[in-house]
């Protein structure tokens, strides 16, 4: 949001400055208060483990272990398989950043989304501040409504799903950037002098264009800044509003460019709309379940289907009272109309009218919730003086208890199993959380428990694949394969795919049963079939490469896997794995530089240099291999094999007694793993 144009003092110029207030209200009184709040109620949360997407963004997403691939992020959507058109650079940008600091520890992805939360609350409170002037009236208590609107979002349950949750956090760094380019925005119209305001104009369009690239939601934030500076801000030159546009016309031109960087996906076939007339019921059925979860945020379970019809009726009630509030004459009319338009702008992208994969999330209603708190505040001043004096002791009261219900809805994400069943009993069983509960407790050996879910799932959603294949996987490990057999064959690729993603695992797993059942050319046949459907998984390259090493054709599988790891120099497994097959192939100079590539993309692995190093061995480097693998052992210290082969290396060298010293340490490791070293 560019802006050059010469100051202008105005009447209303008051509106922008941020007086300096009493303590309790001064900005960096706010900004500890919210920290320490926003850590005291997500406190439950910040020691839990992966849950949902999180398995994929923070734990097999290629792009976050290393900053080689801060310009990469750029290129793709932020799910590498799958039919979703995401596209968060940033928020992978954030991942790598956590990463880097805290080596992958969970701990630190949820300090990371709560200062994220926080901050923007604080920057809200900041925005609100100068805005608050010019919407309401002059005898009401400004800065003490901006403290508690943004105090009531900060720890508004409703938000869990945003904070609590690793990959939420798209939600609040789109706030974040877009409060900050609105606030940067007014100080450079505030500026005197040129270099400063351009600068300051320069730094909004930055954080725009990074709230953009943080969540699409973020084009809402700019529609916000466009209604407000057209209908509630009076007195803005000309100049400085053309300006604005053109700087904000700018930005939108360079996020089309960068949003068309990654391939273009297809749209999942056999997704059937609802018609117009169904959508629009659905409208009115989310207006009455967020306005629910806003004054009521008792039943919390991230996202559920919509099947209440009384719903509608809490939709148009809400509505009707919305629209009443606006043409209410009285003090805080223009507060209630831009908090009511603030709602409706957020809400509408949520709303269902567009065909969305769930009909209503909890998170969607971040920035929405804002508005709505407006509407809720700029209400106030229409009550009875003896009502108005008392409010700020219920306000409170009010938030006090929806920070109550924040944590215990925090220590619903303690754990994945924990999440699933809590959101389950709360009405939120639908198909995506039924197979996601299936598949933790498979992850967990609890077959039995695995089993019942997914036929549960199957006997409400029979023509759900996903659980049709994750039942397949759970009787195959219980050893029941041929009931596993017919679940998991889904017939040829070319016509088992077009609808859902990850279908793969179907094939890898029914290929895998071929290849011990001894039928492997049956496997490899399989394999080759589903390949070309998904060419950028390395699972069904790793298998093929697999099989054509156990039939004794080394060569080949070392072609496959070299194919795939030069069209991919990102990816980690595939280098790796390559370089193992270079050097059983013999070709130690192309496996060392493989794995030396390797090394690049993880700033804390320890495989590719432990990988080196047995190259560089084989090649007599005998002090470089030292240094490899002593960094492979350092990054993975509880690493027998590693230490084991330390030992080795530092005996080659005639270090014995350093030698025996690690290997002492190796075989303590061993043993209290329970593994022999060899």
């Amino acid at each position: 949001m560019s802006d050059i144009s010469p100051t202008v003092v105005l009447p209303e110029a008051a509106q922008f400055a941020a007086p300096a207030g009493k303590a309790w209200v001064r900005p960096w009184s706010v900004l500890v208060a919210f920290l320490l709040i926003g850590f005291a109620i997500y406190a439950p949360a910040l020691n839990g483990g992966p849950v949902w997407d999180d398995h994929y963004l923070v734990g097999e997403n290629p792009f976050f272990r290393s900053p080689v691939f801060a310009a990469e992020v750029f290129r793709h959507h932020l799910f590498f398989e799958s039919f979703s058109t995401y596209y968060r650079p940033v928020q992978n940008l954030s991942y790598m950043a956590d990463y880097w600091l805290w080596n992958g520890a969970p701990l630190g992805y949820h300090i990371t989304n709560v200062l994220l939360h926080a901050l923007a609350a604080w920057l809200l409170f900041l925005l609100l501040r100068r805005l608050l002037p010019g919407l309401l009236g002059t005898k009401q208590p400004r800065d003490g409504i901006a403290l508690l609107v943004s105090l009531a979002w900060l720890v508004h349950p409703v938000h869990n799903a945003a904070v609590a949750y690793i990959s939420g956090r798209a939600d609040s760094l789109a706030a974040l950037f877009a409060l900050a380019s609105w606030l940067l925005w007014i100080r450079a119209g505030q500026a005197e002098r040129l270099p400063p305001r351009t600068g300051l104009a320069a730094g909004a369009s930055i954080a725009l264009l990074a709230a953009l690239c943080s969540k699409e939601i973020a084009l809402v934030w700019l529609a916000l800044f466009a209604v407000h500076s057209i209908f509630f801000e009076r007195g803005i030159p000309q100049v400085r509003r053309l300006s604005a546009l053109v700087g904000a016309v700018a930005v939108l031109a360079v996020y089309a460019f960068l949003h068309s960087l990654p391939e273009a996906r297809p749209a999942a076939e056999g997704a059937a709309h609802e018609p117009l007339a169904a959508r629009v019921a659905l409208m009115f059925r989310a207006l009455g379940d967020y306005t629910g979860l806003m004054f009521a945020p008792v039943r919390l379970m991230m996202e559920r289907n919509l099947d209440n019809g009384f719903l509608s009726v809490t939709g148009i009630s809400a509505l009707s009272a919305a629209v009443w509030l606006c043409f209410k004459r009285g003090e805080g009319r223009s507060l209630r109309r831009f908090g009511a338009l603030w709602f409706a702008i957020a809400f509408m992208p949520i709303s269902n009218l567009i065909p969305l994969n769930a009909e209503v999330a909890e998170h969607w209603i971040y920035l929405a919730s804002i508005g709505f708190l407006l509407l809720i505040a700029g209400s106030v001043p229409m009550l009875p003086r003896v009502a108005v004096s008392r409010m700020a002791v219920v306000a409170g009261c009010a938030i006090a208890l929806l920070a109550a219900r924040t944590g215990f809805r925090a220590a619903d994400w303690a754990d994945a199993v924990t999440f699933a069943r809590k959101t389950i009993a709360d009405g939120g069983g639908t198909p995506r959380m039924l197979v996601y509960l299936a598949q933790e407790l498979g992850a967990k050996g609890r077959f039995a428990e695995q089993e019942y879910v997914c036929r549960k799932a199957l006997t409400a959603y029979p023509d759900f694949t996903t659980a049709r294949i994750n039942l397949g996987l759970c009787l195959q490990k219980q050893g029941r394969t041929g009931e596993a057999r017919e679940l998991l064959d889904l017939g040829p690729a070319a016509t088992a795919t077009h609808a859902v993603p990850r279908t793969w695992t179907a094939a890898l797993n029914l290929a895998g049963q071929f290849h011990k059942d001894g039928r492997t050319t049956e496997a490899l046949a399989l394999i080759r079939d589903w390949r070309p459907q998904f060419p950028e998984t390395w699972e069904l390259c790793a298998y093929e490469a697999t099989i054509l090493r156990d039939m004794g054709k080394d060569r080949e599988a070392a072609a496959v896997a070299l194919e795939f790891s030069h069209a991919h120099w990102w990816h980690l497994q595939s280098q790796i794995a390559t370089a193992v097959l270079q050097r059983g192939d013999g070709d130690y100079e192309a496996a060392l530089a493989t794995a030396r590539l390797a090394q690049r993309l993880d700033v804390h692995g320890a495989a590719a240099y432990d990988e080196a190093a047995r190259n560089e061995l084989a090649l007599h480097r005998l002090e470089d291999a030292l240094e490899s693998e002593a960094v492979a052992a350092a990054r993975s210290p509880g690493n027998a094999e590693y230490l084991g082969f330390l030992s080795a290396i530092l005996h080659s060298l005639g270090r014995d007694h350093e030698a025996m010293a690690v290997r002492r340490k190796a075989a303590s490791i061993a043993i209290r793993s329970g593994r022999a070293l060899l």
